[in-house]
């Protein structure tokens, strides 16, 4: 574990790589333990716990632009910047929104089937909390990147050798 924590990803195509593997990984545990005929309030959890462990190790390996890539991040920061902080905060506290408007609608039992609504409310809750709580560490680090005042400038790369047409 210790050598995958040393590990730091800094170009972009590489991280659109990890996230697109980490999601297709959690998509195919979901869908085999589906396939076992699990409950869906088990298969939910295990969802929540490797969405917890792809962000968290996502969020330790990844390096911005101008941030020091050999020493490890602090536990409560989440990106190199405050406002991409802010944004994904937003994104999920939209995201638990509408779960939990999706819970309400499975609880009045508008557009569910009859059979699935135990397991729509189910889902529905589960996905909530987990926004939730993706979205509090999400915020909780752009607030102590803006308490920690100004980011240092990104470094603008210039090449050394001008090519004339």
């Amino acid at each position: 574990m210790r050598r995958l924590l040393d590990l730091r990803i800094v170009r972009r195509e590489l991280k659109l790589a990890y996230v697109v593997g980490a999601y297709a990984i959690g998509l195919a545990i979901y869908w085999s333990l589906r396939l076992i005929g699990l409950p869906y309030g088990v298969v939910g959890l295990v969802g929540v716990g490797v969405d917890l462990a792809a962000i968290l190790l996502g969020a330790r390996i990844f390096r911005g632009r101008g941030e020091p890539i050999e020493p490890p991040r602090e536990r409560w920061r989440m990106t190199a910047r405050p406002r991409l902080s802010t944004v994904l905060g937003v994104v999920f506290v939209v995201n638990s929104a509408f779960m939990v408007l999706g819970l309400v609608l499975a609880a009045l039992g508008v557009s569910v089937e009859p059979s699935d609504a135990a397991e729509r409310i189910v889902g529905s809750a589960i996905g909530a909390v987990e926004y939730a709580l993706i979205a509090a560490l999400y915020l909780r680090s752009a607030a102590r990147l803006r308490s920690l005042g100004a980011p240092p400038k990104e470094p603008k790369f210039t090449p050394t050798v001008r090519i004339r047409p």
